[in-house]
């Protein structure tokens, strides 16, 4: 029997991976996905740059055939944002692109790559290669960190290998661009927010607030958002889908109001040894503690 899709919302996120604007908007994706039950989120992979050579943003003051000087203006324009969004961004060590690796379509093949696979590890994946562009200032472009992502993200490192160098992953992302052509995509991130046979498009940087006014529209008041319990089970049981959170996300996911709430409670979780926590740029992510499996070396028995 088909799967009923008449009640989910479908939010294409027209996105890339090293897109500041789109690490910021974790925290407000995280809380659509606690305040509202049936929701879907696909990504759509853009290729924000080709060749940062030939790349100019204007308005952030982005641009020049200087590496080193552009990394720095990236960095700047990086903390400025996370003053807002509240993502971890770390400078030191900072080199987003190099010389020899002057663009983002890696990244974005690698997650077609990846999608291949499997797609919800496929999505863990973009938000680690994220997460390892913004908050562990590491080069993503490079197939040697990419694979140690992929690894670390439960996927299979040699089908994602195949998929890399066969041309399969490379075709998918070209595919992407094109979509986002076609629909007039101009900018990142953009969301398409459909529900039924009705659709509204969103460019750029989104707060909580505006999916719900148009969610409650597209859907004629038929949704609105629930408020998840504030407790250990909700949160870990979250945790299952998503491994990593940062300070910002358990915020907003949660309608805590406050980091110092966070802080409360992610320090108790620590103490309780139920999460570890992850310091990153000026703040911090929690991770979930996976069950370590040991065998007795005596009886053969493992737990």
């Amino acid at each position: 029997m088909a799967e009923d899709k008449s009640n989910t919302i479908i939010i294409q996120n027209f996105t890339d991976p090293i897109c500041t604007w789109c690490w910021g908007s974790e925290p407000v994706l995280r809380k659509l996905e606690t305040h509202y039950p049936n929701i879907e989120i696909r990504y759509v992979m853009g290729g924000l740059v080709d060749d940062i050579h030939n790349f100019r943003d204007d308005s952030n003051d982005i641009g020049g055939s200087d590496i080193e000087s552009v990394n720095k203006q990236i960095i700047t324009h990086w903390e400025e944002a996370a003053e807002r969004h509240g993502m971890p961004v770390e400078s030191n060590g900072f080199a987003l692109f190099s010389n020899a690796y002057p663009s983002s379509y890696p990244q974005n093949i690698a997650y077609k790559a990846a999608q291949k696979i499997d797609q919800e590890k496929a999505d863990l994946f973009l938000y680690n290669i994220r997460a390892a562009s913004a908050a562990e200032a590491k080069l993503t472009s490079r197939l040697d960190v990419l694979t140690s992502l992929v690894d670390a993200s439960g996927l299979d490192v040699s089908a994602f290998l195949e998929n890399m160098d066969n041309g399969s992953a490379e075709g998918a992302f070209k595919g992407d661009m094109a979509l986002g052509k076609a629909l007039g995509v101009q900018g990142f991130p953009t969301f398409l927010v459909k529900y039924n046979n009705q659709q509204v498009m969103l460019r750029g940087f989104q707060e909580f607030d505006t999916f719900v006014s148009v969610i409650n529209m597209i859907s004629n008041g038929k949704l609105i958002p629930l408020h998840p319990p504030i407790n250990d089970e909700h949160l870990l049981s979250f945790m299952e889908k998503h491994p990593r959170l940062a300070a910002a996300e358990i915020m907003q996911a949660y309608n805590l109001g406050s980091l110092d709430k966070v802080d409360e409670w992610v320090e108790r979780l620590v103490d309780e040894g139920k999460v570890e926590k992850q310091v990153a740029g000026q703040s911090y992510f929690i991770n979930k503690i996976m069950n370590k499996i040991s065998c007795d070396p005596q009886t053969g028995v493992c737990l």
